[in-house]
């Protein structure tokens, strides 16, 4: 059986987040039940946003950091979501009953695999997930650097990524 059942509008509401965010990086959570997503939640990319600085979920030393970059440069970075959506969403799988399936975001230059500091980032969330009373996602990665968007979904655990086995229906 499939690690995750992803439905194929969903699959594709994600492939269009991507392309409207280009060149910056979309985010969001996929949500459902037993491996069967059935919930999208777009998140902001406060990465991508003019004024990120300005935005509290940010340190001193990174809005000074990003302060001095273009928006060109910003999008290089990767994301950060936006703690509001992200907290909107969480509460909303809560009301119901939903688990966190999957984390998505996009690669607008590079492969559909995870970068360095996307197994980072997810390896130093594996501690803080259980925290905020949600299970490990998978990480689901949208591709444009080709004319056909490539997605690909992985594992990322202690630092170690597989591919997920993923059925599109």
């Amino acid at each position: 059986m499939a690690d995750l059942i992803i439905p194929r509008q969903i699959l594709d509401d994600i492939i269009a987040h991507a392309k409207e965010l280009t060149p910056y990086e979309c985010c969001g959570l996929l949500a459902g039940t037993n491996g069967v997503v059935s919930h999208l939640y777009r998140t902001k990319n406060i990465v991508a946003m003019e004024g990120a600085q300005n935005l509290s979920s940010f340190d001193s030393a990174k809005a000074s950091h990003l302060e001095r970059l273009s928006p060109a440069e910003r999008a290089e970075i990767a994301f950060v979501m936006d703690m509001q959506d992200f907290s909107s969403a969480k509460k909303d799988m809560r009301n119901n009953g939903l688990d966190l399936q999957v984390v998505y975001h996009s690669h607008p230059h590079d492969p559909a695999r995870p970068s360095v500091t996307d197994i980072k980032i997810a390896t130093d969330y594996e501690e803080i997930w259980p925290k905020i009373n949600l299970p490990i996602p998978a990480y689901l990665l949208v591709s444009l650097m080709n004319s056909e968007p490539d997605v690909k979904t992985y594992w990322i655990k202690s630092g170690h990524v597989t591919l997920a086995d993923v059925l599109i229906r």
